[in-house]
């Protein structure tokens, strides 16, 4: 069975974690011996899913004793040649400033790799570069909801959320106009545990998601849609892969007014039933199936050149 080594520095959970733990998965489908080494400075609790399968944590980084490396963001490090690497290396990519110019992450695009990105953002961000040693493959991030959170029921209370830990200031604005307007809102501005947030999401009458501008698919706006509650977006690149404006979800500004603005048209009944049925359409078209059904293309890519 042949062995593929991935690598984290878990300090806390992230949808960053979250994606290549999918791919962790995926593997251990395809018929893979998956194994994964965590940083010493990773911790080691309920949060952190590799928990599940104690037994394919590696004791020891090893990047030799394996047919193929999967490394995402900073886990180039771990090497002692980047450009060089012992085997193999397939790259996950799940953010524009792979492409950025200064940007650490941007150093390692001449690195030998099968690239995968989560989005056609990302893509063009780095091919933009010239600098891409090796394919690049678009595999649209899928969802990986706990099947609890799927069965929330939505709350009577008419709250809007508004999610805002990556844009707490704007959040704050945004729940200020919104109170004005008369509108019942819960203001999160600061992270939770994953399943204490997908059940303040799944139980909101609407959930109001704002990322940074730049993002590499931006997966909370795809969650609240799977959980059947009316989205408000302000736009970002990421999002673009999924989000139509009018269909899906409304689309805004960065600015607490014209999210307001928004959030009174997603709460009128008939836009809001058509947002909820099209974003339910849309989610399920972001299973992990396909995702992982992408993946073992790459696979069998790397395995037909080395």
């Amino acid at each position: 069975m042949p062995r593929i080594l991935f690598h984290r520095s878990f300090t806390e959970y992230t949808g960053g974690h979250g994606k290549v733990w999918s791919y962790f998965q995926h593997a251990l489908a395809l018929g893979w011996d998956a194994r994964v080494y965590l940083t010493p400075d990773s911790l080691l609790d309920a949060n952190n899913p590799w928990m599940a399968v104690k037994e394919r944590i590696a004791p020891t980084w090893q990047p030799s004793d394996c047919d193929l490396l999967f490394l995402a963001g900073m886990d180039w490090l771990a090497l002692d040649d980047v450009r060089r690497p012992p085997r193999p290396v397939i790259n996950l990519l799940q953010h524009v400033r792979h492409g950025r110019s200064g940007h650490p992450l941007r150093s390692f695009l001449p690195s030998p790799a099968w690239r995968v990105c989560v989005s056609q953002a990302v893509a063009e961000a780095i091919q933009d570069t010239g600098e891409v040693n090796g394919s690049v493959t678009v595999i649209p991030a899928a969802l990986d909801l706990p099947e609890c959170s799927l069965q929330l029921q939505h709350a009577a209370d008419r709250r809007v959320l508004v999610a805002g830990m990556k844009a707490p200031a704007l959040a704050r604005a945004l729940a200020d106009a919104l109170h004005t307007r008369g509108v019942a809102v819960e203001l999160l501005d600061r992270w939770l545990p994953r399943h204490e947030y997908l059940a303040k999401v799944g139980s909101a009458v609407l959930a109001v998601t704002l990322p940074h501008p730049e993002e590499g698919f931006y997966l909370p706006g795809l969650e609240a849609m799977a959980l059947g509650v009316p989205v408000v977006l302000a736009d970002c690149l990421g999002s673009r892969e999924y989000a139509r404006d009018g269909e899906n979800c409304l689309l805004a500004a960065f600015e607490s007014q014209s999210l307001a603005d928004a959030v009174q048209r997603a709460l009128q009944p008939p836009v809001a039933a058509r947002l909820r049925r099209q974003g339910l359409a849309t989610a399920a078209r972001h299973g992990l199936e396909e995702e992982r059904k992408r993946f073992a293309e790459v696979l069998k890519q790397v395995e037909a050149d080395t």
